[in-house]
């Protein structure tokens, strides 16, 4: 049975960098949303964003499918959509008679917001990194982990020491663990 990993968490709660971490240790494809939308935006810059996020996320989905249909270990990180993602990962699980585990990153909301305004500033990531005021989101956003029934969760403190080792640890210790 395959592993449906996901790591989960606000926009920069420190996802995408545990998460390649993790991926490149375990040697799992690493599929993300947001390196998909880049693509789609450098092809089509006058792509809305009402229209890129969700394609972006239906490109995400297709792909964890095809490696999760391969037998592949995966690795599914975003900033999830609380009461909608959940459908999607469940539904990819059981299609592919995967086994689901979430890491949820968190931070204070002020050391969110921080490394998200640095992020907009840099510039780096056009069309993906937009102004946002982190105290207005709504819950929908990923401010806790996402209801995934009964699969194990890790929640994850980002501004402490490396979480990578005790997420590795973690892991290894569930039933049919990852090593």
């Amino acid at each position: 049975m395959p592993l449906l990993l996901i790591v989960s968490g606000m926009p920069a709660s420190g996802k995408s960098t545990l998460g390649t971490r993790l991926a490149h240790a375990l040697n799992m494809p690493f599929v993300t949303k947001d390196e998909y939308k880049a693509l789609l935006l450098a092809r089509l810059p006058d792509l809305t964003r009402d229209v890129s996020g969700p394609l972006s996320f239906d490109v995400m989905w297709h792909v964890a499918g095809v490696t999760l249909a391969a037998g592949v270990d995966t690795l599914l990180e975003t900033h999830f959509y609380r009461g909608v993602s959940e459908a999607h990962i469940l539904k990819l699980a059981q299609a592919h008679g995967a086994r689901v585990a979430q890491v949820f990153c968190h931070a204070p909301l002020t050391v969110l917001q921080a490394r998200h305004d640095a992020r907009v500033a840099s510039g780096r990531r056009p069309g993906i990194d937009l102004p946002m005021d982190y105290a207005t989101l709504p819950d929908h956003c990923c401010w806790t982990p996402l209801d995934l029934g009964g699969a194990p969760c890790l929640t994850v403190d980002t501004t402490g020491e490396d979480a990578l080792p005790g997420v590795l640890a973690w892991l290894a210790a569930l039933p049919c663990g990852v090593e």
